[in-house]
Parts: structure tokens; C-alpha cells; sequence
């Protein structure tokens, strides 16, 4: 599927460099209970605990990794005690190894909210107040769940203050809008490609079509199911799922319609009744792959992993060269942490289908995590000979060489990917932090000027700036940077440390 701008380039604005910054500052101000959730592949959750431990020395901090089944985390936290002098504590493992179910809750009120949110926030919000009641640690929770913001703001009353989440968006999570395809008009993949004006008109066109029709009529479904794909390819999710609802009153038994208004539903992040939905349209039509493979996608947007896995295998079963489902595969057992495995369902994908832009970026993706940079650079490389002028490619690809070493490299692709979306901040800003890394500090406080032209606000930039300029001695300028910084968010003690730092160089203890 083509999509419309935003939908594939809103996470891509988010930097984990920033958003680590803001749990380190958090982690390092913590003096009692506290429980943070962290949204990250397996691969970051190990850079995120050996960053934290060293960028934190002076506190103490220990990791749980749960590697076997648990009943409760209480009971099993209270019994280790090696782990009750730590000041901060990460755990990973618990979405795979807690086997309660929440059940026999006295309240249904609650025990209907917390049937709709994940098994292990669900355990733990239950948990919150005899944890603080014992322990005063601050928890730290790393999570592979897509929606983990979601469903914690969806349910405020869960959680109390003392709870905060933190999201690394992964390159993967930014092709999984690529799963969900509109079925039933083949001219659907030419509305994403054609303007807003022409949208508009072909709009018209078809609804006096429809209204020439009878109102219970085959025909009338199908122009009411292929304007619902226009107004899609248009990010006008909302009317498209009406459309449905239009094509459902005249036949409710229409896989189609059911199908659609799922797609409609992940689209606008409702995934939820998505998969309610899709369930509708294969109660209608078992061997419909489509949706199988789309309800595989959305169970894994959930944390719901294994039936994801289940339900890309049934896809297959009823149509084995469809590559998607091999590519949807590769993605959750990437998040899974499982790498190899991943790497081997991109590759039957690929073998499917060579000019299959997402799975070589997922293989990409893949190879990072387990190190292997330069093959990830290759295979981000096969993904731009079919597609030369995607921004996230080139932004991906950056990133690679720079955990590559390969930083004059990493420049020209962070270049490559402004000339295509000159308005990323975020790549200006990165940009500026690898030339600083060649001590290019002129070129790099340039680079960061260019992100806060753009985006004058983030903090993160103007203490960046404020590093390149402490880097060439102009020390005033960089502590005026700082100042920026800790107008924009006085938190963060790393700009205080390093301001402090430039004074002191400039004979003022």
C-alpha cells in the first residue's frame, strides 16, 4: 500500500536520543517507588540498561531479566532479595513469563477495563500499591508493545502519578501501516498517488454514481466500498468506515465492507474493534488471507505476539506466496528479539518477490540489532535501488553507518534524506551531533541552527548546539546555549552538569 505522507512519517519525527535524555534525567532525580514503562525493541532495552548504568554510576542500579514462568511479580520480587537495595531497577521478560490471568476481581467495573489492556499492565496495576507499599525502587518496565501509550492514557485511573512511559519508536513499527490494504477496487492504489483536488472530484463523480443507484443493490455496495478506498487514500478514515456502515445496512454479510472498515479502524489506530472486525469478515469468508494476514498485524500492535504469529501461518495456508505475511512474520520476531529467525522469514519473502521494498528494510532492521552493520547497510541499499527517494531509507540507513563507525558516510545519507524532507529536524539535529563526532564543530552547530529554525522549542537541539560550541572554546555562546536548554526544560541535568563544566573552564567555580 501507498500511503499519504503523515500516516508513514509520524514516528519517524520522534528521536530515542531525546526521549533517553529524558529518562536518564528522570532516573537520576528518583529517590522513592516509582513505576516507568518503556516501549522498546529487546535490542534497545540493552542499550537503554548499559547507557542508563553508565550515564548513572553514582546510583544503584540492578537489572531483572525474567527467563522462566511467574505467577505474580510481587511474590517473586519479594523473595529475591539481592534485588531490595536497588535504587533502580530495570526488568525485562515480563510480557513473555507472567502466566496470571487477571481474574476474580471483586469490581467488574475494573475487571472489564483491565480485560482490554495487556496482560502485564493489567498485573501490575493491581500490584501498584502493595509494590510501593514495600519497595522504594523505581521499577522500570521494558515492554516490545506497540500501543503501550495507548492503553496507560486510555485508563488513567489504572495507574497512579507515580507512573510514566517512555516510547523508542522502532524503523520496524514504521512500516507496519504497509499491512493494511483495501480490498475491492483495484483502482484504489492510483487514488494514493493522485492530488487532493483530484481526490475531491473523483469523490463527486462516484457519489452521483451511487445515488443513481437502488438503494438495495449489489452494485451500489461496490461504489460505496470504492469511494470508502478514495476517502482512505485521502486519510479520511472516519468517512470511510460510514461508507461501510452504508454498505452493511444494505448486506451485512459482505466480507468486503467488514474487511475495509477494519482497515479503516487500524489506520485511525482503533485496533481493538479492528480485530473484532476482521474476525466478522472471516466468519463470512474463512480462507480470506487478506484478512488474516491483517488481523495478524493488529494482534502484534497489541503485544499479542503468538496469536499474530498464528494467524500470519493460517494466511499462508491459503496462499503460500504471499510474501506479506512472511514480511509480517520477520517484523514480530524482530520485536521479539528473535533476529535470525526474523532475517530467514524476510529472505522467503524476498525470495517471493526481489523488489519488496519493506523486507529489505526489515532484514535491515534485523541485521542492526544483531550488529551486523555493513550487511544492514547492503540491504537498506537494495531497498533504495527500487525505491531511490524515500526519506526514512536514507534516515534509517544513516543511523546504521553511525553505529557502524562509518560517520562521513552517515553524513551524506542524513544529506540524502534532507534533500528529500528538508523540514526533519530530527536529521538536522543528528546530523549535527555526527559531525560533531568528527570534530566538524562549525559544520555541526550549522546543522544544529537548521533544526531549530525548524523546530526552536527542542531542548535537545539547543544543548547540542550549546556541546559544539563548548567543543570550539567559544564557551560563552555555549553556556547561552545551555541556557535555552534549561528554559525549555529545566530538568535536565545534563545541561546543567555541562554548563557548569563551560563555566568552570571560563574561572568561575
Amino acid at each position: 500500500m501507498n500511503y499519504t505522507g503523515n500516516i508513514w512519517d509520524k514516528d519517524a519525527l520522534k528521536n530515542p536520543e531525546t526521549e533517553y535524555q529524558t529518562l536518564l534525567n528522570l532516573l537520576r532525580q528518583k529517590q522513592d517507588f516509582a513505576m516507568l514503562f518503556v516501549r522498546c525493541s529487546p535490542a534497545e532495552g540493552e542499550q537503554i540498561i548499559k547507557r542508563s548504568i553508565t550515564d548513572t554510576a553514582h546510583r544503584s542500579i540492578n537489572v531483572l531479566r525474567l527467563d522462566q514462568p511467574i505467577a505474580d511479580f510481587y511474590e517473586m520480587l519479594v523473595e529475591r532479595t539481592d534485588l531490595h537495595e536497588a535504587k533502580v531497577l530495570f526488568v525485562t521478560g515480563i510480557e513473555e513469563f507472567l502466566e496470571n490471568k487477571v481474574d476474580d476481581i471483586a469490581d467488574s467495573s475494573l475487571s472489564e477495563k483491565l480485560e482490554h489492556i495487556p496482560r502485564p499492565l493489567a498485573h501490575l496495576s493491581l500490584l501498584q500499591s502493595k509494590l510501593k507499599e514495600k519497595f522504594s525502587i523505581c521499577f522500570v518496565f521494558l515492554l516490545p508493545l506497540f500501543a503501550l501509550k495507548f492503553f496507560i492514557n486510555s485508563s488513567p485511573e489504572l495507574f497512579n502519578n507515580s507512573v510514566e512511559v517512555f516510547e523508542f519508536p522502532t524503523d520496524m513499527e514504521l512500516l507496519r501501516q504497509e499491512a493494511f490494504r483495501w480490498v475491492g477496487g483495484d483502482r484504489y492504489e492510483a487514488y494514493a498517488q493522485i492530488s487532493e483536488e483530484e481526490r475531491d472530484h473523483k469523490y463527486e463523480d462516484l457519489q452521483k454514481l451511487i445515488d443513481a443507484q437502488p438503494l438495495i443493490s449489489e452494485r451500489r455496495i461496490e461504489l460505496l466500498l470504492e469511494q470508502g478506498g478514495l476517502l482512505v487514500a485521502g486519510n479520511r478514515c472516519q468517512e470511510a468506515i460510514a461508507n461501510c456502515d452504508l454498505a452493511l445496512q444494505i448486506r451485512n454479510d459482505n466480507h468486503l465492507a467488514w474487511y475495509n472498515r477494519a482497515v479503516a479502524l487500524d489506520l485511525s489506530d482503533h485496533h481493538e474493534e479492528a480485530i473484532d472486525n476482521y474476525r466478522q469478515a472471516l466468519s463470512y469468508k474463512e480462507d480470506f488471507y487478506a484478512a488474516w494476514h491483517n488481523l495478524g498485524t493488529s494482534l502484534s500492535m497489541l503485544g499479542r505476539y503468538e496469536e499474530a504469529i498464528n494467524s500470519y501461518n493460517i494466511a499462508l495456508r491459503h496462499k503460500p506466496d504471499y510474501y506479506y505475511s512472511y514480511g509480517g512474520k520477520g517484523l514480530v520476531y524482530s520485536v521479539l528479539g528473535k533476529y535470525e529467525e526474523a532475517i530467514e522469514h524476510c529472505e522467503k519473502a524476498l525470495a517471493l518477490k526481489p523488489d519488496y521494498v519493506q523486507g529489505w528494510f526489515s532484514r535491515a532492521y534485523a541485521l542492526e540489532s544483531i550488529g551486523k552493520y555493513g550487511e544492514a547497510v547492503a540491504s537498506y541499499d537494495r531497498a533504495l535501488e527500487y525505491k531511490p527517494h524515500d526519506h526514512q531509507i536514507w534516515y534509517s540507513r544513516a543511523k546504521a553507518l553511525e553505529h557502524w563507525g562509518n560517520y562521513t558516510e552517515a553524513i551524506a545519507s542524513y544529506d540524502q534524506a534532507l534533500e528529500i524532507r528538508p523540514d526533519d529536524y530530527y536529521a538536522w539535529n543528528n546530523r549535527g551531533l555526527v559531525l560533531s563526532r568528527l570534530e566538524l564543530y562549525e559544520d555541526a552547530i550549522a546543522s544544529h541552527d537548521r533544526a531549530l529554525e525548524i523546530n526552536p522549542d527542542d531542548h535537545f537541539a539547543w544543548y547540542s548546539r550549546g556541546n559544539a560550541l563548548s567543543g570550539l572554546g567559544k564557551l560563552e555562546e555555549a553556556i547561552a546555549a545551555y541556557d535555552k536548554a534549561i528554559q525549555i526544560s529545566p530538568q535536565e541535568t545534563q545541561v546543567w552538569q555541562n554548563r557548569r563544566l563551560a563555566l568552570r573552564r571560563l574561572g568561575f567555580d
